[in-house]
C-alpha cells in the first residue's frame, strides 16, 4: 500500500468512527508499543549474546589449536619422553607472543614438569590427574598472582609420553577478555563464563573473577548451588538453555569441544517487563475526539511519514555489505517516547553488533590459524589478513569454488578434489576436515589443513560456510620422511626392490626423448665368503658393496636398491653417465676388487658381475629392463664373472635364462 493511499484511508476511517476508535487506537497502540519495546530489547539479548559466545567459543578453539600444535612438535614430545630441556625455547617463545597465556608448560607422562614458560620448578604439576581435562575450572594460582585455568592436550607419540599445558589469565588485554568486554540491553546486560563447580569470570561485567558461594549470593542473595539447578543440564544437543534467578534473566549454553565451562549472558529482568505509558492519555483522547477527527489528516500524514522514513533505513541496513554507519536519526525531543526508544535501542544494538563484529575480525587476524567465511546471500566472502598475507587471493569476486578462491592455488587434481568436497558439504550439509597443498605467495607449495561447516536456516537452505586453514606443512613432511623410511632396505640403506621398481616406473613415464639406464649388479661367490668369512662379514660385504655404488649415482639424479641377497640395482638419467655406462661399470668392478677389511682384520676382495641395458634402445617396459639388465648380468656368470656386458635379444634366446622372479612394478 503506497504511502498517500495509507493517510486517505485512515482519515476516512478516523472519520467515521470518531471516540472509540480513537480509544481503541490509544490502547493497542500503548499496549503494541510497549510490546514491541520488550520483544526488541529480547531480541537485542538474544542476538548479542549468540554473536559474543560466537566470539568466545573461537578464542577458546584457538587456546585448544595452540595447544595440539606444540603437542606435535617433535621436540615437544622428545623433552616429555626423556626429560631433556629441549622445548624449553619452544614454550617460552610461545608464551612471551600470547598475553593470554601466563605460562606454558611441558609435562611427562607422570605429570612431572619438564619444560615452563614462566621457570615453574620442576615437580609434579599441581593440578595433574590421569584423566587430564581439555580445559580445567577456574583455579586460584599464586605462582600467577592471577585466577585462571589450564588448556592441555595429550602428547602422543606412539603412546602417551606427556601433555602441554597452556595456563589461561584472564588478563585485561588478552583475547578472552576482549571478548568477554562490553555491555547491551541498555547496558544492564553482559556475558559471562562459569565452570562446572559454579566458579565464575565477568560476571559483574568488569573482568572479575567470582567462586561458586559468592555467585549465589550475588544471584539469589542466599547459598545455593545456580550450575546445578539452572545451566548443568545444557548441553551440544540442547544447545542453550534460558531462564530467571533472583533478579536476573541469564541464557547459556556450550562452549564448543569444552565440557567444563558455559558461557552465562545475564541480565536486570527488570528491562523485559515494565509496560510503557500509553503516548497519549486515554482521557485526553476521549475529550478531544471531535479535534483529533479534524486534526486526523496532519497527525496520520506524519505518523505515516516516520514509518516511512524508518522503513526506508531498515531497507538500507538490510541491503547494505555489513554494519556501517547507516542509524535511525532521533531528534532530542522525539528520544523520551517509544519509537524513539526503540529506534535508539536498535541504533545500541547496531553499534554492538558492529563492535563484535570487528572484534571477531581482530581475533581472527591474531589467531595462528586462517579463517575465511561465505555468505550465500550477500555473496560475499571474508577472508583474514593472515590468510592474505600468505595466499595470492583477492576476495572480491570469488566464490567457494568458481576457480578465484583456495582452487586457484591447487593442482588442477586438487583442485577437482577440492570441488568435489564442497559439493558433498553443501549437499550433506555437514562440516569435514581434510588436507590439500597450496602455492603460497613465494611460489612455495604448503601443506594446510582444512575444516568447514555449513550453517543453514531453519528449512535447511545454506546460509554461510566458515573454514579454518592451518599450516601442517612440517608435521606433513614430517610424516612423509617416515613413509620414505619404509622405502629402505635396511641392511645396505639402499631402496628395497618394490620402491626401486615404483621410482623407475615414474622415471620411464617423464623421461621424454632422454635415454634411462639400468645396471644389475651381482656379487660373484658370494656364498663363499659367507662360509668362509661369517654372516657379519658377509653384511659387511653388501654395506661395503651399496657404499660404493651409492656414490655413482648419488647427486646426479640417479638412484640405488637392493633387490636381495647379493643382487643390486642401478638406474642412471643422467645422460652423461649413460654415455660413459661401460666406463662407470669397469670402474666399479675396479673399486670394488681393491676390497675391505674386517673388523677382524681380514681384507676381503669383492668380485661382481654387471648387466646393462637401456632405454627406450632395448625396451621402454620397467619389468623387461630390469629383466635385460638380470639377463645380461647372467651372461657375463656364465662367461667367467667379473665383468660386464651390454644386454643383446640373443641374450634372451639363447634359453639359457630364465626369470625366476619375475620382477613385477608395484
Amino acid at each position: 500500500m503506497k504511502k498517500s493511499t495509507m493517510k486517505y484511508v485512515l482519515v476516512v476511517v478516523l472519520a467515521i468512527f470518531a471516540l472509540v476508535p480513537a480509544i481503541i487506537l490509544g490502547v493497542v497502540g500503548s499496549l503494541s508499543y510497549s510490546g514491541f519495546s520488550n520483544d526488541a530489547r529480547q531480541e537485542e539479548f538474544n542476538t548479542v549474546t549468540m554473536s559474543k559466545a560466537g566470539t568466545v567459543g573461537t578464542v577458546f578453539a584457538g587456546y585448544l589449536g595452540d595447544a595440539t600444535m606444540l603437542s606435535k612438535l617433535d621436540a615437544v614430545a622428545e623433552a616429555a619422553k626423556t626429560g631433556g630441556d629441549g622445548a624449553s625455547a619452544i614454550v617460552k617463545s610461545y608464551a612471551e607472543s600470547n598475553p593470554d597465556v601466563a605460562d606454558a608448560l611441558v609435562l611427562n607422562a607422570s605429570g612431572t614438569v619438564v619444560a615452563s614458560a614462566a621457570g615453574a620448578e620442576k615437580g609434579v604439576f599441581e593440578h595433574f590427574s590421569s584423566d587430564m581435562p581439555a580445559v580445567s575450572t577456574l583455579f586460584s594460582w599464586d605462582k600467577y598472582q592471577s585466577d585462571g585455568f589450564f588448556v592441555s592436550r595429550e602428547i602422543n607419540n606412539g603412546s602417551v609420553v606427556g601433555y602441554v599445558c597452556l595456563v589461561v589469565t584472564p588478563a585485561s588485554d588478552s583475547a578472552l577478555s576482549q571478548a568477554l568486554a562490553g555491555t547491551y540491553v541498555n547496558k544492564k546486560a553482559n556475558l559471562a563464563l562459569i565452570d562446572s563447580e559454579g566458579n565464575t569470570i565477568n560476571f559483574d561485567g568488569k573482568g572479575t573473577t567470582m567462586k561458586a558461594g559468592q555467585l549465589d549470593g550475588a544471584i539469589a542473595g542466599k547459598k545455593g548451588d545456580f550450575f546445578k539447578n539452572n545451566v548443568s543440564g545444557v548441553t551440544a544437543r540442547d544447545n542453550q538453555v534460558s531462564g530467571t534467578a533472583g533478579k536476573y534473566r541469564y541464557i547459556s549454553g556450550v562452549i564448543p569441544e569444552v565440557t567444563s565451562w558455559r558461557w552465562l549472558a545475564v541480565c536486570d529482568s527488570g528491562e523485559f517487563g515494565a509496560a510503557s505509558s500509553p503516548i497519549v492519555p486515554l482521557i485526553v483522547l476521549a475529550v478531544v475526539a471531535l479535534v483529533m477527527c479534524a486534526l486526523g489528516f496532519l497527525i496520520i500524514t506524519k505518523f505515516v511519514g516516520k514509518m516511512h522514513d524508518m522503513l526506508k533505513t531498515m531497507d538500507g541496513i538490510t541491503h547494505e555489505n555489513g554494519i556501517s554507519s547507516t542509524r535511525f536519526t532521533v531528534k532530542k525531543k522525539e528520544e523520551k517516547s517509544e519509537l524513539g526508544e526503540i529506534q535508539i535501542s536498535f541504533n545500541e544494538f547496531l553499534d554492538e553488533v558492529k563492535i563484535n563484529s570487528d572484534r571477531y575480525r581482530t581475533i581472527a587476524n591474531l589467531s595462528d590459524n586462517m579463517l575465511f567465511e561465505w555468505d550465500f546471500h550477500k555473496e560475499l566472502m571474508y577472508i583474514s589478513d593472515n590468510m592474505l598475507q600468505k595466499f595470492d587471493l583477492k576476495p572480491d569476486g570469488a566464490t567457494l569454488s568458481n576457480g578465484r578462491f583456495l582452487d586457484s592455488l591447487m593442482t588442477p587434481e586438487d583442485a577437482d578434489k577440492y570441488k568435489r568436497d564442497i559439493s558433498a558439504m553443501l549437499k550433506n550439509q555437514k562440516g569435514y576436515n581434510t588436507q590439500y597443498q597450496l602455492m603460497t605467495k613465494s611460489g612455495t607449495p604448503i601443506w594446510v589443513s582444512f575444516r568447514a561447516n555449513c550453517i543453514t536456516d531453519r528449512i535447511g537452505e545454506p546460509l554461510r560456510v566458515i573454514g579454518v586453514l592451518t599450516d601442517i606443512d612440517n608435521e606433513k613432511k614430517a610424516e612423509m620422511q617416515l613413509s620414505e623410511r619404509a622405502s629402505i632396505d635396511f641392511l645396505s640403506q639402499l631402496y628395497n626392490r618394490s620402491t626401486f621398481i615404483r621410482m623407475l616406473t615414474q622415471e620411464l613415464d617423464r623421461r621424454g626423448p632422454n635415454k634411462v639406464a639400468t645396471m644389475f649388479i651381482d656379487v660373484d661367490d658370494f656364498k663363499f665368503i659367507n662360509d668362509r668369512y661369517g654372516h657379519s662379514s658377509g653384511d659387511e660385504a653388501i654395506k661395503f658393496v651399496a657404499d660404493n655404488i651409492r656414490k655413482k649415482v648419488d647427486g646426479r639424479g640417479g638412484f640405488a636398491g637392493r633387490f636381495g641377497g647379493d643382487e643390486f640395482v642401478l638406474c642412471y638419467t643422467n645422460q652423461e653417465d649413460i654415455a660413459n655406462l661401460e666406463q662407470i661399470a669397469m670402474d666399479i668392478i675396479d673399486e670394488l676388487y681393491v676390497g675391505f677389511t674386517t673388523v677382524e682384520g681380514t681384507l676381503i676382495n669383492v668380485r661382481v658381475s654387471i648387466g646393462i641395458s637401456y632405454c627406450p634402445q632395448h625396451t621402454e617396459d620397467v619389468n623387461e629392463l630390469i629383466s635385460f639388465s638380470d639377463t645380461a648380468m647372467y651372461f657375463v656368470k656364465k662367461n667367467g664373472k667379473t665383468n660386464y656386458h651390454i644386454y643383446m635379444p640373443e641374450d634372451s634366446e639363447s634359453g639359457e635364462y630364465i626369470d625366476p622372479e619375475g620382477y613385477q612394478a608395484n
